[in-house]
């Protein structure tokens, strides 16, 4: 953007009244009426950049209403839309009422020409101490950055931190917009590089199988605790569990162990070297366990028993208690229809002599059901007894010189 001519004029001539040295800054205020002169004439050959430079020492040396203005109108013109707006702060601040009137217009008539064009970003990171670089300006750690006065256009954006994977992301922005960009980095995996003495074994992480020994290359994976097992025929398997750090290389060493092969015994032939003898002993059963069969009989008894039992018990009460007690009723009953001719006393008599049959027919049911379940529980007991316990048995394997002794 280009710094109209008019306006650069009017900044000369007021600077010949704004730089009278006094005695007690002489030097300096000499030198910064020399650098803003030269920056001046370069602003009108719109050579910015050194423009720039030679108006920024000026201010540094001797600060002016003109040599701020200026030095903002020259950041506009580079698209350094914070810096100019900061140094048009700046002047209000510094100078407030004393500001000339055509310096205060014309500031405020480019700040809002600036406020109109710029954009702004925020930036939020994850982990919030991420470093963050943007365009090739450090700008510090997070968690939040901003908002951020830009140009528009595209800038670049990166974001590092120590056990992370850097991130590098460019960002397209247009005038009036205000946007937020997360930075999320990644951990750093770490690896490990397995060795082992058997190849062809099955590597296995986290239950998930990775490869064969030797593997080609190292395993990556996340920080945090993994398992990594390792299993081969003929062997037991061997596990570890390892705790990963971010970008760390480790190396883990697994040794797998046979299993024992199971030596058969040698049998010596009539005529050779005597060998000594080997006693091995194996039980088939242990010693006075008893025999499923008889345990099933033994079962089959008790319940038979019980329930026999209780049959009984029922059968009585149906046959003694109610039975006889509803046999009285129509004995009664009886009685009093032929003393008194009452047709209702007659019916109860018929209706208790029923139900006194049905109690006894019940009885029987359940007398029946006793004996043929007291018979049971009988053959049972019987059935179960002539089962002996199972003995232990032993099968004894000798190896003498006179060769082969099995014993069970």
């Amino acid at each position: 953007m280009k710094v109209q001519k008019s306006f650069v004029s009017v900044v000369v001539l007021s600077a010949l009244v704004a730089f009278r040295p006094s005695p007690a800054a002489a030097g300096d205020k000499e030198q910064a009426k020399r650098l803003f002169d030269s920056g001046v004439k370069l602003m009108q050959l719109e050579d910015f950049a050194a423009a720039t430079a030679d108006l920024e020492r000026s201010v540094a040396l001797y600060p002016t209403q003109n040599s701020l203005f200026n030095l903002a109108n020259c950041y506009k013109g580079l698209q350094r839309y914070a810096d100019a707006l900061e140094v048009l702060a700046r002047l209000r601040r510094d100078f407030g009422d004393k500001l000339k009137p055509e310096i205060k217009s014309a500031a405020e008539r480019h700040e809002q020409e600036i406020q109109a064009l710029v954009a702004r970003l925020t930036i939020k990171t994850a982990p919030d101490d991420t470093s963050v670089n943007l365009d090739g300006r450090d700008l510090g750690a997070g968690p939040v950055l901003g908002p951020l006065v830009l140009a528009p256009g595209d800038h670049k954006l990166e974001a590092t931190r120590v056990g992370h994977r850097s991130l590098q992301r460019s960002v397209r922005l247009v005038s009036g917009e205000s946007r937020t960009e997360v930075l999320h980095l990644a951990p750093e995996p770490g690896s490990v590089v397995l060795r082992t003495d058997v190849p062809g074994a099955t590597v296995l992480v986290d239950g998930e199988e990775a490869g064969k020994t030797p593997l080609a290359s190292a395993i990556s994976l996340p920080p945090g605790s993994h398992v990594i097992a390792v299993r081969a025929v003929g062997h037991q398997q061997a596990e570890r569990t390892i705790d990963v750090r971010p970008g760390e290389a480790q190396v883990l060493d697994i040794t797998l162990v046979p299993f024992e092969a199971t030596k058969p015994a040698t049998v010596s032939s009539a005529g050779s070297t005597a060998q000594p003898a080997v006693d091995l002993t194996s039980s088939t059963s242990e010693a006075g366990k008893a025999n499923p069969r008889a345990r099933l009989w033994r079962v089959v008894a008790w319940s038979s028993a019980a329930v026999a039992v209780a049959s009984g018990v029922t059968a009585l009460v149906f046959w003694k208690v109610l039975g006889d007690g509803r046999m009285d009723d129509a004995k009664n009953d009886d009685a009093k229809y032929k003393s008194t001719g009452n047709t209702n006393a007659r019916d109860d008599s018929h209706t208790a002599f029923n139900d006194a049959q049905r109690d006894g027919h019940i009885a029987a049911g359940f007398g029946i059901g006793a004996g043929v379940l007291a018979i049971a529980a009988v053959g049972a007991f019987w059935a179960q007894a002539i089962q002996p316990d199972a003995p232990t048995t032993q099968t004894r394997v000798s190896v003498s010189p006179f060769g082969l002794n099995v014993r069970f």
